[in-house]
Protein backbone atom coordinates (compact mmCIF):
# COMPACT_ATOMS: atom_id res chain seq x y z
CA UNK A 1 0.00 0.00 0.00
CA UNK A 2 2.36 2.42 0.56
CA UNK A 3 4.50 1.83 -2.35
CA UNK A 4 1.72 2.35 -4.29
CA UNK A 5 0.71 5.94 -2.27
CA UNK A 6 4.35 6.52 -3.08
CA UNK A 7 3.96 5.97 -6.74
CA UNK A 8 0.86 8.22 -7.11
CA UNK A 9 2.57 10.65 -5.37
CA UNK A 10 5.35 10.86 -7.63
CA UNK A 11 2.85 10.97 -10.26
CA UNK A 12 0.71 14.17 -9.00
CA UNK A 13 4.50 15.54 -8.42
CA UNK A 14 4.85 15.30 -11.92
CA UNK A 15 1.38 16.12 -13.12
CA UNK A 16 2.10 19.62 -10.57
CA UNK A 17 5.51 20.29 -12.45
CA UNK A 18 4.32 19.57 -15.72
CA UNK A 19 1.12 21.88 -15.00
CA UNK A 20 3.28 24.41 -14.02
CA UNK A 21 2.66 27.59 -15.52
CA UNK A 22 5.60 30.30 -16.84
CA UNK A 23 5.59 34.20 -16.22
CA UNK A 24 7.79 35.89 -19.04
CA UNK A 25 8.43 39.57 -18.93
CA UNK A 26 7.66 41.44 -22.24
CA UNK A 27 9.50 44.91 -22.76
CA UNK A 28 8.05 47.62 -25.56
CA UNK A 29 9.21 50.59 -26.30
CA UNK A 30 6.42 53.69 -25.64
CA UNK A 31 3.56 52.25 -27.10
CA UNK A 32 1.30 52.04 -23.90
CA UNK A 33 -1.41 53.93 -23.79
CA UNK A 34 -2.11 54.54 -28.14
CA UNK A 35 -1.38 50.46 -28.39
CA UNK A 36 -3.22 49.13 -25.69
CA UNK A 37 -5.50 47.42 -27.08
CA UNK A 38 -3.74 45.81 -29.53
CA UNK A 39 -0.72 44.21 -26.87
CA UNK A 40 -3.32 42.95 -24.66
CA UNK A 41 -5.06 41.49 -27.37
CA UNK A 42 -2.05 39.53 -29.09
CA UNK A 43 -1.42 38.54 -25.16
CA UNK A 44 -4.22 37.26 -24.60
CA UNK A 45 -4.57 35.08 -28.05
CA UNK A 46 -1.35 33.88 -27.48
CA UNK A 47 -1.54 33.02 -23.57
CA UNK A 48 -5.13 31.26 -24.45
CA UNK A 49 -3.08 29.11 -27.41
CA UNK A 50 -0.28 27.98 -24.99
CA UNK A 51 -2.22 27.58 -21.75
CA UNK A 52 1.45 27.10 -19.89
CA UNK A 53 2.69 30.58 -20.44
CA UNK A 54 1.71 33.71 -19.29
CA UNK A 55 3.01 37.44 -20.30
CA UNK A 56 3.87 40.42 -18.00
CA UNK A 57 3.67 43.28 -20.04
CA UNK A 58 6.38 46.49 -19.82
CA UNK A 59 6.32 49.44 -21.80
CA UNK A 60 9.51 51.69 -20.99
CA UNK A 61 10.52 55.15 -22.27
CA UNK A 62 12.24 54.70 -25.72
CA UNK A 63 14.71 57.32 -24.49
CA UNK A 64 15.63 55.14 -21.37
CA UNK A 65 15.60 52.21 -22.90
CA UNK A 66 19.09 51.41 -23.23
CA UNK A 67 19.78 52.65 -20.01
CA UNK A 68 17.24 50.49 -18.20
CA UNK A 69 18.11 47.35 -20.27
CA UNK A 70 21.59 47.56 -19.69
CA UNK A 71 21.02 48.25 -16.17
CA UNK A 72 18.78 44.97 -15.72
CA UNK A 73 20.65 42.29 -17.76
CA UNK A 74 23.73 43.61 -15.19
CA UNK A 75 20.99 42.89 -12.27
CA UNK A 76 20.28 39.85 -14.00
CA UNK A 77 16.63 41.44 -13.95
CA UNK A 78 15.81 41.75 -17.74
CA UNK A 79 13.04 40.71 -19.38
CA UNK A 80 12.76 37.86 -21.23
CA UNK A 81 11.50 39.26 -24.51
CA UNK A 82 12.97 42.83 -25.51
CA UNK A 83 11.95 45.39 -28.19
CA UNK A 84 14.33 46.55 -29.77
CA UNK A 85 15.73 48.77 -33.30
CA UNK A 86 18.10 47.33 -35.54
CA UNK A 87 21.09 49.58 -34.14
CA UNK A 88 20.55 48.86 -30.28
CA UNK A 89 20.28 45.33 -31.22
CA UNK A 90 23.40 45.18 -32.72
CA UNK A 91 25.63 47.11 -29.81
CA UNK A 92 23.64 44.55 -27.54
CA UNK A 93 24.91 41.98 -29.47
CA UNK A 94 28.65 43.36 -29.73
CA UNK A 95 28.45 42.88 -25.40
CA UNK A 96 26.90 39.08 -25.77
CA UNK A 97 23.97 40.66 -23.54
CA UNK A 98 21.47 39.09 -26.24
CA UNK A 99 20.69 34.97 -26.81
CA UNK A 100 21.15 33.44 -30.36
CA UNK A 101 17.87 32.77 -31.34
CA UNK A 102 19.15 29.33 -34.14
CA UNK A 103 18.32 26.79 -30.83
CA UNK A 104 14.62 27.52 -30.66
CA UNK A 105 13.76 28.85 -33.67
CA UNK A 106 13.77 27.08 -37.17
CA UNK A 107 15.89 28.09 -39.98
CA UNK A 108 12.46 27.36 -41.87
CA UNK A 109 10.90 30.47 -39.70
CA UNK A 110 13.21 33.02 -41.02
CA UNK A 111 11.61 32.96 -44.76
CA UNK A 112 8.31 34.18 -43.74
CA UNK A 113 10.17 37.44 -43.00
CA UNK A 114 11.69 39.84 -45.72
CA UNK A 115 15.45 38.22 -46.09
CA UNK A 116 17.32 41.99 -45.78
CA UNK A 117 15.49 42.38 -42.34
CA UNK A 118 15.89 39.52 -40.93
CA UNK A 119 19.96 39.31 -41.83
CA UNK A 120 20.64 42.91 -40.39
CA UNK A 121 20.62 41.39 -36.58
CA UNK A 122 22.99 38.16 -38.14
CA UNK A 123 26.11 38.02 -36.74
CA UNK A 124 28.59 35.83 -37.19
CA UNK A 125 26.07 33.25 -39.28
CA UNK A 126 23.43 33.00 -36.04
CA UNK A 127 20.39 35.08 -35.66
CA UNK A 128 19.88 37.20 -32.55
CA UNK A 129 16.63 39.44 -33.47
CA UNK A 130 13.22 38.78 -35.19
CA UNK A 131 12.07 41.39 -37.41
CA UNK A 132 8.87 43.03 -35.94
CA UNK A 133 6.89 45.99 -37.63
CA UNK A 134 8.63 49.01 -39.67
CA UNK A 135 8.08 52.16 -41.71
CA UNK A 136 9.17 53.25 -44.96
CA UNK A 137 9.35 55.94 -47.08
CA UNK A 138 7.09 56.82 -49.85
CA UNK A 139 6.41 59.55 -52.28
CA UNK A 140 3.59 62.19 -52.18
CA UNK A 141 3.05 64.51 -54.70
CA UNK A 142 -0.04 67.27 -55.40
CA UNK A 143 -1.60 66.21 -58.29
CA UNK A 144 -2.90 70.23 -58.63
CA UNK A 145 0.84 71.24 -59.14
CA UNK A 146 1.24 68.44 -61.64
CA UNK A 147 -1.53 69.33 -63.87
CA UNK A 148 -0.74 73.23 -64.20
CA UNK A 149 2.80 72.17 -65.49
CA UNK A 150 1.47 69.88 -68.05
CA UNK A 151 1.83 65.85 -66.57
CA UNK A 152 -0.21 63.51 -66.21
CA UNK A 153 -0.72 63.66 -62.40
CA UNK A 154 -2.20 59.38 -62.91
CA UNK A 155 1.57 58.70 -63.84
CA UNK A 156 4.03 60.18 -61.62
CA UNK A 157 7.90 59.46 -62.03
CA UNK A 158 9.45 56.22 -60.64
CA UNK A 159 13.15 56.94 -60.93
CA UNK A 160 14.66 59.55 -60.05
CA UNK A 161 15.88 60.65 -63.29
CA UNK A 162 11.88 61.54 -63.86
CA UNK A 163 11.83 62.82 -60.68
CA UNK A 164 14.45 65.25 -62.28
CA UNK A 165 12.69 65.96 -65.75
CA UNK A 166 9.53 66.33 -63.98
CA UNK A 167 11.07 69.06 -61.30
CA UNK A 168 12.05 71.09 -64.19
CA UNK A 169 8.87 71.11 -65.77
CA UNK A 170 7.21 71.88 -62.53
CA UNK A 171 9.61 74.78 -61.49
CA UNK A 172 9.39 76.70 -64.66
CA UNK A 173 5.34 75.98 -65.27
CA UNK A 174 4.30 76.86 -61.80
CA UNK A 175 7.39 78.67 -59.79
CA UNK A 176 6.53 75.15 -56.76
CA UNK A 177 9.72 73.55 -56.27
CA UNK A 178 9.60 69.84 -57.44
CA UNK A 179 11.48 68.17 -54.47
CA UNK A 180 12.50 68.45 -50.92
CA UNK A 181 14.81 65.82 -50.27
CA UNK A 182 16.15 64.64 -46.60
CA UNK A 183 19.53 64.43 -47.55
CA UNK A 184 21.85 62.51 -45.72
CA UNK A 185 24.91 61.57 -47.49
CA UNK A 186 26.19 57.92 -45.97
CA UNK A 187 22.46 57.04 -47.00
CA UNK A 188 22.77 58.24 -50.71
CA UNK A 189 25.96 56.11 -51.17
CA UNK A 190 24.51 53.28 -49.90
CA UNK A 191 21.12 53.15 -51.63
CA UNK A 192 22.98 53.38 -54.90
CA UNK A 193 25.06 50.48 -53.61
CA UNK A 194 28.61 52.39 -53.05
CA UNK A 195 30.98 50.68 -49.94
CA UNK A 196 31.43 53.28 -47.51
CA UNK A 197 34.65 51.12 -46.35
CA UNK A 198 36.76 48.09 -47.25
CA UNK A 199 36.29 45.40 -46.25
CA UNK A 200 38.07 45.45 -43.73
CA UNK A 201 36.74 48.59 -42.32
CA UNK A 202 40.08 50.46 -42.18
CA UNK A 203 40.01 52.50 -45.55
CA UNK A 204 37.43 55.00 -46.57
CA UNK A 205 36.13 53.48 -50.45
CA UNK A 206 33.21 55.86 -51.11
CA UNK A 207 35.57 58.10 -53.25
CA UNK A 208 34.32 56.76 -56.43
CA UNK A 209 32.71 57.82 -59.82
CA UNK A 210 29.80 56.78 -59.02
CA UNK A 211 29.66 58.55 -55.63
CA UNK A 212 31.05 61.69 -57.44
CA UNK A 213 27.35 61.51 -60.31
CA UNK A 214 25.29 61.10 -56.85
CA UNK A 215 27.18 64.54 -55.44
CA UNK A 216 26.83 66.15 -58.83
CA UNK A 217 22.75 65.54 -59.21
CA UNK A 218 21.91 67.07 -56.00
CA UNK A 219 24.57 70.20 -57.09
CA UNK A 220 22.37 70.07 -59.97
CA UNK A 221 19.35 70.26 -57.82
CA UNK A 222 20.71 73.01 -56.11
CA UNK A 223 21.92 75.42 -58.72
CA UNK A 224 18.70 75.00 -60.84
CA UNK A 225 16.79 75.62 -57.68
CA UNK A 226 14.84 73.08 -58.19
CA UNK A 227 14.71 72.21 -54.55
CA UNK A 228 14.90 75.02 -51.24
CA UNK A 229 18.11 76.49 -51.30
CA UNK A 230 18.00 75.98 -47.73
CA UNK A 231 18.53 72.20 -47.32
CA UNK A 232 15.79 72.06 -44.58
CA UNK A 233 14.79 68.41 -45.26
CA UNK A 234 11.65 66.46 -43.82
CA UNK A 235 10.83 69.82 -41.32
CA UNK A 236 10.88 71.96 -43.96
CA UNK A 237 9.80 69.84 -46.60
CA UNK A 238 6.80 68.89 -44.50
CA UNK A 239 6.29 72.88 -44.34
CA UNK A 240 6.46 73.89 -48.01
CA UNK A 241 4.66 70.63 -49.30
CA UNK A 242 1.40 71.59 -46.90
CA UNK A 243 1.69 75.54 -47.93
CA UNK A 244 1.00 73.89 -51.22
CA UNK A 245 4.96 75.16 -52.81
CA UNK A 246 6.37 71.86 -53.46
CA UNK A 247 5.09 68.87 -55.76
CA UNK A 248 6.55 66.04 -54.63
CA UNK A 249 7.41 64.83 -51.14
CA UNK A 250 9.78 61.50 -50.34
CA UNK A 251 9.03 60.69 -46.46
CA UNK A 252 7.39 58.57 -44.55
CA UNK A 253 3.74 57.37 -43.79
CA UNK A 254 3.18 59.37 -40.61
CA UNK A 255 4.14 62.72 -42.51
CA UNK A 256 0.77 61.92 -44.83
CA UNK A 257 -1.35 61.74 -41.69
CA UNK A 258 0.11 64.63 -40.26
CA UNK A 259 -0.89 66.38 -43.75
CA UNK A 260 -4.17 65.16 -43.86
CA UNK A 261 -4.75 66.60 -40.09
CA UNK A 262 -3.28 69.69 -40.41
CA UNK A 263 -3.51 70.73 -44.20
CA UNK A 264 -6.85 68.83 -45.69
CA UNK A 265 -6.92 71.30 -48.61
CA UNK A 266 -3.57 69.98 -49.86
CA UNK A 267 -4.37 66.44 -48.48
CA UNK A 268 -7.20 66.70 -51.22
CA UNK A 269 -4.98 66.91 -54.12
CA UNK A 270 -2.40 64.66 -52.67
CA UNK A 271 -1.50 61.43 -54.48
CA UNK A 272 1.41 58.65 -53.93
CA UNK A 273 3.42 56.81 -55.78
CA UNK A 274 6.20 54.54 -54.74
CA UNK A 275 9.82 55.38 -53.36
CA UNK A 276 12.48 56.18 -56.79
CA UNK A 277 15.05 53.12 -56.67
CA UNK A 278 18.80 53.82 -56.56
CA UNK A 279 20.84 51.34 -58.55
CA UNK A 280 21.26 48.90 -55.45
CA UNK A 281 17.57 48.90 -55.87
CA UNK A 282 16.99 49.42 -52.02
CA UNK A 283 14.90 52.01 -49.81
CA UNK A 284 15.85 52.61 -46.72
CA UNK A 285 13.66 51.45 -43.26
CA UNK A 286 13.45 52.04 -39.87
CA UNK A 287 12.68 48.63 -38.36
CA UNK A 288 11.54 46.96 -34.83
CA UNK A 289 12.67 43.50 -33.63
CA UNK A 290 12.12 41.67 -30.90
CA UNK A 291 15.18 39.84 -28.71
CA UNK A 292 15.76 37.66 -25.82
CA UNK A 293 18.26 38.69 -23.17
CA UNK A 294 20.99 36.06 -22.50
CA UNK A 295 19.77 36.27 -18.90
CA UNK A 296 16.20 34.77 -20.02
CA UNK A 297 15.36 31.49 -17.67
CA UNK A 298 12.55 30.79 -20.67
CA UNK A 299 14.04 31.36 -24.08
CA UNK A 300 12.46 28.74 -25.51
CA UNK A 301 8.72 29.96 -23.80
CA UNK A 302 10.35 33.81 -24.96
CA UNK A 303 11.14 32.35 -28.67
CA UNK A 304 7.65 31.24 -29.17
CA UNK A 305 5.80 34.51 -27.85
CA UNK A 306 8.06 36.19 -30.59
CA UNK A 307 6.72 34.09 -33.47
CA UNK A 308 3.51 34.80 -31.90
CA UNK A 309 3.72 38.55 -32.12
CA UNK A 310 5.35 39.26 -35.18
CA UNK A 311 3.54 36.58 -37.44
CA UNK A 312 1.72 38.50 -40.55
CA UNK A 313 -1.35 37.91 -39.22
CA UNK A 314 -0.47 40.02 -35.86
CA UNK A 315 1.38 42.80 -37.93
CA UNK A 316 -0.97 42.88 -40.38
CA UNK A 317 -3.46 43.88 -37.43
CA UNK A 318 -0.69 46.34 -35.96
CA UNK A 319 -1.04 48.19 -39.19
CA UNK A 320 -4.87 48.92 -38.35
CA UNK A 321 -3.73 50.28 -35.30
CA UNK A 322 -0.33 52.52 -36.67
CA UNK A 323 1.22 53.64 -39.70
CA UNK A 324 3.53 50.99 -39.45
CA UNK A 325 3.86 47.95 -42.60
CA UNK A 326 4.92 44.53 -41.78
CA UNK A 327 8.27 43.14 -41.64
CA UNK A 328 7.24 39.96 -43.13
CA UNK A 329 6.44 38.81 -46.76
CA UNK A 330 2.77 38.54 -46.34
CA UNK A 331 1.68 42.38 -46.01
CA UNK A 332 -1.29 44.82 -46.39
CA UNK A 333 -1.59 44.20 -50.31
CA UNK A 334 -3.08 40.61 -49.02
CA UNK A 335 -5.51 41.92 -46.57
CA UNK A 336 -8.86 41.98 -47.72
CA UNK A 337 -9.59 45.53 -45.39
CA UNK A 338 -6.73 47.11 -46.61
CA UNK A 339 -7.49 46.02 -50.14
CA UNK A 340 -10.93 47.40 -49.68
CA UNK A 341 -10.20 50.60 -48.14
CA UNK A 342 -8.10 51.37 -50.97
CA UNK A 343 -10.06 50.56 -53.53
CA UNK A 344 -12.91 52.81 -52.10
CA UNK A 345 -10.50 56.09 -52.09
CA UNK A 346 -8.79 55.60 -48.84
CA UNK A 347 -5.68 57.55 -49.50
CA UNK A 348 -3.73 55.89 -46.82
CA UNK A 349 -4.57 52.46 -47.53
CA UNK A 350 -3.20 52.89 -50.67
CA UNK A 351 -0.16 54.31 -48.96
CA UNK A 352 -0.05 51.53 -46.96
CA UNK A 353 -0.16 49.02 -49.46
CA UNK A 354 2.20 50.62 -51.50
CA UNK A 355 4.74 50.91 -48.54
CA UNK A 356 4.23 47.17 -47.66
CA UNK A 357 5.08 45.85 -51.64
CA UNK A 358 7.90 48.38 -51.40
CA UNK A 359 9.34 46.20 -47.99
CA UNK A 360 10.86 43.72 -50.70
CA UNK A 361 13.46 46.05 -51.39
CA UNK A 362 13.92 47.56 -47.66
CA UNK A 363 16.74 47.49 -46.16
CA UNK A 364 17.82 49.20 -42.38
CA UNK A 365 21.00 51.15 -43.30
CA UNK A 366 21.74 51.85 -39.40
CA UNK A 367 22.76 48.02 -39.21
CA UNK A 368 26.38 47.93 -38.87
CA UNK A 369 26.42 44.90 -40.88
CA UNK A 370 24.57 47.64 -43.89
CA UNK A 371 27.38 50.13 -43.62
CA UNK A 372 30.29 48.03 -41.96
CA UNK A 373 31.79 51.21 -40.47
CA UNK A 374 33.75 50.82 -37.26
CA UNK A 375 31.09 51.34 -34.78
CA UNK A 376 33.17 53.48 -32.15
CA UNK A 377 34.06 55.67 -35.45
CA UNK A 378 30.77 55.59 -36.82
CA UNK A 379 29.15 59.30 -35.97
CA UNK A 380 32.80 61.17 -36.78
CA UNK A 381 32.41 59.32 -40.12
CA UNK A 382 28.82 60.42 -41.15
CA UNK A 383 29.62 64.08 -39.38
CA UNK A 384 32.75 64.30 -41.53
CA UNK A 385 31.10 63.09 -44.96
CA UNK A 386 27.66 64.95 -44.39
CA UNK A 387 29.47 68.14 -43.79
CA UNK A 388 31.76 67.72 -47.02
CA UNK A 389 28.61 66.59 -48.87
CA UNK A 390 26.55 69.30 -48.29
CA UNK A 391 29.19 71.75 -48.62
CA UNK A 392 29.71 70.90 -52.34
CA UNK A 393 25.75 71.17 -52.38
CA UNK A 394 26.32 74.45 -51.98
CA UNK A 395 29.25 75.21 -54.45
CA UNK A 396 31.97 75.42 -51.54
CA UNK A 397 33.31 72.22 -53.19
CA UNK A 398 33.93 70.59 -56.56
CA UNK A 399 31.87 67.16 -56.17
CA UNK A 400 35.68 65.61 -57.01
CA UNK A 401 36.95 68.10 -53.91
CA UNK A 402 34.46 67.43 -51.84
CA UNK A 403 34.63 63.27 -51.72
CA UNK A 404 38.91 63.62 -51.97
CA UNK A 405 38.83 65.54 -48.81
CA UNK A 406 35.88 63.59 -46.95
CA UNK A 407 38.10 60.73 -47.96
CA UNK A 408 40.68 61.71 -46.58
CA UNK A 409 39.45 62.79 -43.42
CA UNK A 410 37.88 59.27 -42.95
CA UNK A 411 40.80 57.82 -43.37
CA UNK A 412 42.81 59.41 -40.53
CA UNK A 413 40.10 58.60 -38.61
CA UNK A 414 40.41 54.93 -39.43
CA UNK A 415 43.47 54.79 -38.90
CA UNK A 416 42.96 55.79 -35.58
Amino acid sequence: MKRLLVILLVILLGMVVLGKTVTIEFWTLSLSPTFDDYIKAIIEDFEKNNPGIKVNWVDIPYSAAVEKLTAAIAARKAPDVVNLNTSWALDFIAQDALAALDEYIPESVRYVYWENLWNGTMVNGKSYAVPWYASIPIMMYNKELFERAGLDPEDPPQTWEEVTEAARIIKEMTGAYGLEPNIIALDELLLEGIPLVSEDGKKAAFNTPEAVKKLQWFQMLFTEDLMPRSLGGYVEGRQKYSAGQLAMYPAGLTMLKHIEVNSPDIYGVTDVSTYPLGKAKLVKVSLMNMAIPFTSKYKEEAAKFILWATSPYWQVKFSNYATIVPSTKIGLDTDPEFIKKAESGDLKAKAMIMASKAMRYGIDLNSHLVHKIPLDKYAEFRRILQEYWIAAIKGEYTAEEALRKAEEECNKLLEK
